[in-house]
């Protein structure tokens, strides 16, 4: 005589495979966007050492204000891709812990990639407005020739970019910031809701 089984009761629910493949979809962009911020990163570290060795070592041509500079540029790199590796990270973790809605992947597809494409807008003025702050603070400065100074007047150093050219790409940058973060933003937020079960529009 056979023992009875566990009472049979209702199967568990299954993700769907829409539902599913859109969750994969929002989790690879969080990690795509992780990992070219640590690119960015890498780079600025790069270049920050660069720099060091510059100001350590210089070659004929190099002068301690252009090591400065150049450690200057590189984190004006490094800075965004701490932040984008930072924030993307944490928020890819958090969806591993997320329940999957049985949302169509095509919708979850547009809006990360959308946000995806205009994320790369704000980062780029990001590093534009920083940059062109360095270019205010420190710009890069070369010796006139003996010839070209009129007889009596002082030799002075030529500098490049002037304060308000700088100050133009500043606001340059600013402007492709403010044009694209609120796009990456609202994209992003709407493919987080259509990856989330009982969250719509």
């Amino acid at each position: 005589m056979t023992e009875p089984g566990p009472p049979a009761g209702p199967a568990p629910p299954r993700e769907p495979e829409a539902g599913r493949a859109a969750h994969v979809i929002a989790q690879l962009y969080y990690y795509f966007v992780a990992a070219i911020g640590v690119a960015l990163v890498l780079g600025g570290v790069i270049g920050g050492l660069f720099g060091i060795r510059a100001l350590v070592l210089p070659n004929e041509f190099q002068e301690p204000r252009d090591a400065v500079r150049t450690m200057l540029h590189g984190l004006a790199f490094a800075l965004p891709g701490a932040l984008l590796l930072w924030w993307h990270l944490r928020e890819a973790r958090r969806g591993e812990r997320r329940a999957v809605s049985p949302a169509f992947w095509g919708r979850s597809l547009y809006f990360h990639l959308v946000a995806f494409v205009a994320l790369w807008f704000v980062v780029g003025g990001m590093i534009a407005m920083l940059s062109a702050g360095v270019d205010a603070a420190v710009p890069h400065c070369f010796a006139v020739e003996e010839q070209a100074v009129p007889a009596g007047y002082p030799r002075q150093d030529e500098c490049y970019p002037e304060p308000t050219e700088a100050g133009r790409q500043a606001i340059d940058g600013a402007i492709f910031v403010i044009a694209a973060a609120p796009v990456w933003w609202w994209h992003l937020r709407q493919g987080r809701r259509a990856t989330q079960p009982g969250i719509t529009g």
